[in-house]
């Protein structure tokens, strides 16, 4: 069924709806968060509330409301790019009473009353299509936002889960009319500690006896860039320009855990991530570690993937 068909079917029975997007939020999980508010808006003239944690970065897409502050005891809930419950941005919204989940990630845990599980490039992809399928009005902001997504999940349309159904609706999204290049060149800009982070990534990423790219970003090397959980992300755009290590493995402290992002040029390396509790893509997926001690056995189970020479 078409998403759309359950929001028009179903979200009239409540109070409120409710936009929910994934811990640690990237450009996807905003930019179909505020896409889809925006059409809901712009077609049916719903206003809809998106919750997530601020990334300052896509502050010029829209506004949202932080963690902790929504009432979810009569609320449609929508939870979007998010594949398990507890990496939600707000875990209460278990508690509504109707939750549709919108989600392109391999599936393993079902919790919305509808679900809409799409194995494609990204969730903007997913909210777009059926929109366009639906015969919707994709207005500027709309557009915007949601080709921010895909043009973010995709890596600039150049990973393997890109495909001709991806261009086609890139190219509707860009019929709106947006502002194309500067997205792009807001996304892309970088501060000066940016750049130096870069630098830092270059010069400290490791390479194992086995062949896997990793780097460890501990806190003082947070503090001393001034990074967001997502700038912190970037180094893995540089792990992997280097050739002949298909797999990439980036360590930072958040929250008093150790963050694992694991990357791979088309090696299904998802069951290292389920093994040390995480999840996500065959070839893009995440963990967390309770310790640094554990940083080596993580190295150590994905060298058992990388390709024999």
């Amino acid at each position: 069924m078409n998403a759309f068909d359950i929001i028009e079917n179903e979200s009239g029975r409540f109070s409120s709806i409710v936009i929910i997007g994934h811990i640690q939020p990237d450009g996807d999980c905003i930019g179909s968060s505020l896409g889809l508010k925006y059409l809901l808006k712009d077609n049916y003239g719903l206003d809809a509330t998106v919750v997530n944690q601020r990334i300052e970065r896509f502050d010029f897409l829209g506004t949202w409301t932080l963690p902790g502050n929504v009432d979810y005891s009569d609320a449609f809930v929508i939870h979007v790019d998010n594949s398990t419950r507890d990496r939600s941005a707000d875990v209460p919204f278990i508690d509504a009473p109707a939750i549709l989940k919108i989600d392109h990630h391999l599936v393993v845990d079902s919790y919305g009353t509808w679900n809409v599980e799409e194995i494609v490039s990204s969730c903007s992809e997913i909210i777009a299509r059926h929109a366009i399928e639906k015969g919707l009005r994709i207005g500027q902001d709309a557009a915007r936002a949601l080709y921010a997504g895909m043009v973010t999940d995709t890596g600039r349309f150049a990973y393997p889960s890109v495909d001709s159904t991806t261009f086609r609706v890139a190219a509707t999204l860009l019929e709106s009319g947006f502002d194309m290049p500067d997205l792009i060149s807001r996304i892309q800009v970088r501060s000066p500690e940016s750049v130096g982070y870069m630098g830092y990534v270059y010069s400290s990423m490791k390479i194992s006896s086995g062949g896997v790219v990793w780097l460890y970003v501990a806190q003082d090397v947070i503090d001393r860039f001034g990074l967001t959980p997502d700038k912190v992300s970037e180094a893995l755009s540089c792990m992997r320009d280097i050739e002949g290590h298909p797999i990439q493995v980036l360590f930072a402290d958040l929250d008093g855990l150790i963050r694992v992002e694991f990357r791979s040029d088309r090696i299904d390396i998802v069951d290292v991530a389920r093994r040390f509790g995480g999840g996500g893509h065959a070839f893009a997926c995440g963990a967390r570690l309770a310790s640094p001690s554990d940083i080596p056995l993580v190295v150590e189970a994905l060298e058992a993937y990388m390709p024999k020479v």
